[in-house]
């Protein structure tokens, strides 16, 4: 099936060639040092566009179901715009090429037929290709060129017979010019008038290099990264059928390891409900709260967790269907689960002592998205033929969306500020200095007299002037919702101050 679409890839070479170059200049119009303004949003649904041209030139029909690809992408596109925060624009623009990644393999392969492991397999080697395609767009010149042969080496031999004359020119002027300058006052100011504009030094001043050259590369990486991409779609056999054979190993080491694991996940579990959710009896030691408590265990518990959602399907991959064996990953699976929650519980407990922040907020969400993996992780140790990967990627996807349209900087703010009694220096640089401008809008109703209080009027002062100084001048093509939204609360304010 590839072998055709590479051919008729290679007979519209040209027309690939031409509307690459044309996404590479909407590509630098719309994102060219505006990474989260509205024209972002604008090229997404772009590149879907693009996207339907180069399959329908290739003959591709797009399925009906992947509207759902390109609602999500456009989603994204979308969220980047309307916040300022940048862990949102890095992660945007990767969950973006990651979801046209699965939407344009779904336009060649049945992709239901693949397993987890499959799928990060193939998603690395098309990757992988798109990098090696990368020269593709040179060859079609060359290829072209090789066509033409004769011609070209005709106009080989007249460029060489034209450098030899201007050659000549070049030592006969050497001569006579300074014969002309010294002969004509007029012809002598317009020669070092022209000269001088040729001035290196003249041109390092007056022309924006370090523009020209970002324009010219991120129009480099528009064009040849599309035509490299859909030159390595169409390259790629990803036909992965057999790739959904049981395992070949012993179902009896995995019921070992697994028995093994269970038993003291078991014991861990129970300790879990008792001691933390129940708080029944006196487990913990003399001098130590429970927030503490919550502190000293979360990570290890939040590290465990990922290394069993690896084991189980690293076991679910190797071993042979086992009834045995799959009640023991059952149970190591939702003793992961009671280790989740005891994670989100000494967390929450955290966030009650001492307030939330980004990281705490995003670790939160990161469980909830494990939990959820992980019920589809235990429907699919007894339904092997369950298309696990798409179902993580729907919760990903849906929880991530959800997660970057949410402004959670300017939530953690206003909870930081409605739950904490007494504000302290420390509270007020971080909601300054450690949040993205989204939180503008609940630092502005600050009081002014408890941050003299806290001698941070000063600096309070200074983060709004230089948000009003950021975005005063905003045009239509970088316009971003938080920003506007910040810039409203630095007017509010300065108006407030004066």
């Amino acid at each position: 099936m590839n072998e055709v679409y590479i051919r008729k890839m290679k007979e519209d070479e040209m027309w690939f060639l031409k509307m690459s170059i044309l996404f590479g200049l909407l590509f630098t119009f719309c994102i060219y040092r505006n990474l989260s303004g509205l024209l972002f949003a604008v090229l997404v649904p772009a590149l879907i566009l693009f996207a339907v041209k180069f399959l329908g030139r290739a003959g591709v029909r797009v399925k009906k179901d992947s509207a759902w690809y390109f609602a999500g992408i456009v989603l994204l596109g979308v969220s980047t715009c309307l916040t300022a925060n940048g862990f949102f624009h890095f992660f945007n623009i990767l969950g973006i090429l990651l979801l046209f990644m699965a939407a344009m393999v779904h336009q060649f392969y049945n992709d239901s037929e693949w397993g987890f492991a499959e799928y990060v397999k193939k998603f690395f080697i098309l990757a992988g290709t798109c990098i090696a395609s990368a020269g593709d767009p040179f060859k079609v010149k060359l290829r072209r060129d090789s066509a033409h042969g004769r011609e070209q080496k005709e106009s080989r031999r007249n460029a060489k017979a034209a450098a030899a004359g201007i050659a000549a020119a070049a030592l006969f002027l050497i001569v006579v010019m300074p014969l002309l300058v010294m002969s004509d006052k007029i012809f002598s100011e317009f020669f070092y008038r022209f000269f001088g504009y040729l001035d290196l030094s003249y041109l390092i001043e007056n022309v924006d290099i370090e523009n020209i050259v970002g324009i010219t590369f991120t129009f480099f990486i528009g064009t040849v990264g599309i035509y490299a991409f859909f030159a390595a779609v169409f390259r790629m056999n990803l036909q992965g059928k057999e790739e959904m054979r049981k395992g070949s190993v012993n179902p009896v080491t995995g019921i070992t390891f697994t028995g093994i694991l269970a038993v003291i996940y078991v014991l861990y579990s129970m300790i879990q409900i008792i001691f933390l959710f129940l708080r029944l009896g006196d487990a913990l030691p003399d001098g130590m709260t429970y927030s503490q408590y919550a502190h000293q265990g979360f990570w290890q518990l939040l590290f465990v967790s990922i290394i069993n959602f690896l084991a189980v399907l690293v076991c679910m991959q190797v071993f042979g269907e086992n009834k045995i064996l799959e009640i023991l990953l059952c149970v190591i699976s939702v003793c992961t689960c009671v280790m989740i929650l005891s994670a989100a519980y000494r967390m929450l407990l955290y966030v009650e002592e001492y307030d939330l922040t980004f990281l705490r907020v995003l670790v939160l969400w990161f469980l909830a998205v494990l939990m959820l993996i992980f019920f589809g992780v235990i429907h699919s140790i007894f339904h092997r033929k369950f298309m696990l990967f798409r179902y993580i990627m729907l919760i990903v996807s849906v929880m991530y969306i959800g997660f970057s349209f949410s402004h959670v900087d300017r939530i953690i703010a206003g909870y930081n500020i409605a739950n904490t009694e007494s504000m302290n220096q420390e509270d007020v640089c971080y909601l300054i200095y450690g949040l993205s401008d989204d939180a503008a809008p609940e630092i502005a109703k600050l009081s002014e007299k408890n941050l003299e209080n806290l001698g941070m009027l000063r600096d309070v002062d200074n983060y709004f002037y230089e948000i009003s100084e950021e975005y005063r001048n905003m045009s239509v093509r970088s316009w971003n919702f938080s920003g506007s939204s910040a810039l409203d609360a630095a007017v509010s304010w300065q108006e407030k101050r004066e």
